[in-house]
């Protein structure tokens, strides 16, 4: 895990050259280089799994989404991306994960640096109790060699980035609890952005906003992604159509084990919204199950 954001190379000759399935009239797209591979990922908790089977990759500096009915087990596979599962007590993630080539679950890897470069934005806006400059100030104070001055532009350039500044130039010393909704999420993606990660995961970043904060968060993540990869888990397929580049479609199973969640298939999002592999991905589109 060592070096900046994109400095770990990944050796696998031709993908950047393999094209998506083509469909009559379309043309085809070639497949960005995968930022992460993932190889018959599953997770348990306590022995029993919850998903199981999941293989694709995610391509860089584009917008993943990860839909499915409640329960399907995406949270856990995103918290996969970060090793937030290893928090987790009795959580135990099998398969293969690699990120720019590097085995995520490799002993040597440190799971603090991996949630450094693939950071997390939550379901709610969690912003610390400080001041709003403070919030952001964070993760840089951590690394213990940040100047000042440094300081001052790394706050100044994660609000920017985040299209949070304008509004909060004049508050940086107020309390970030007295802003609103939107603006805090804006603020927990500012957090994230201060550390100059790789990849932002962001788990259902909108389910607790209004239409209009939901639209300029929306905005924001199709800003950001020329820059990062974003992974998004969301339930609202218009906003899964809107925002995302590519849609992995997640369901669940009954076995003797309970419900356990599988990826049934993962393409581009027009090809997922308007021509499914799968009559169970057309189902839950169209809302006739889940």
């Amino acid at each position: 895990m060592e070096g900046h954001r994109g400095s770990v190379a990944v050796s696998r000759p031709g993908v950047g050259d393999a094209p998506a399935r083509e469909r009559p009239g379309e043309e085809p797209e070639v497949v960005a280089e995968p930022v992460f591979e993932i190889r018959d990922l599953a997770v348990a908790y306590h022995g029993s799994r919850v998903i199981e089977s999941v293989t694709f990759d995610i391509p860089a500096r584009r917008i993943t989404a990860l839909i499915g009915p409640s329960g399907c087990g995406k949270s856990t596979f995103l918290r996969c991306l970060n090793r937030m599962n290893d928090l987790v007590p009795g959580a135990r993630v099998e398969g293969t994960l690699t990120y720019h080539g590097q085995d995520l679950y490799d002993p040597r890897v440190d799971p603090v640096e991996v949630r450094r470069r693939i950071g997390m934005v939550f379901q709610k806006p969690n912003p610390f109790p400080k001041s709003v400059y403070d919030n952001v100030a964070f993760g840089p104070r951590l690394d213990g060699r940040i100047r000042r001055e440094a300081l001052d532009d790394i706050v100044e350039r994660a609000l920017i980035q985040a299209a949070l500044w304008d509004e909060v130039k004049g508050k940086l010393k107020k309390s970030a609890l007295a802003l609103s909704g939107g603006q805090q999420q804006r603020l927990c993606i500012a957090r994230c952005l201060a550390v100059d990660p790789d990849v932002i995961l962001m788990d259902e970043p909108c389910s607790a906003l209004d239409p209009i904060a939901t639209a300029r968060i929306e905005d924001l993540m199709t800003d950001l992604k020329g820059e990062f990869t974003i992974v998004i888990v969301t339930h609202n397929m218009q906003q899964a159509a809107r925002v995302s580049d590519w849609t992995a479609f997640i369901t669940t199973d009954v076995s003797e084990e309970g419900r356990i969640g599988h990826l049934v298939e993962f393409d581009r999002t027009g090809t997922i919204f308007t021509h499914p592999s799968d009559p169970r991905t057309e189902g839950y589109i169209t809302g006739r199950f889940g």
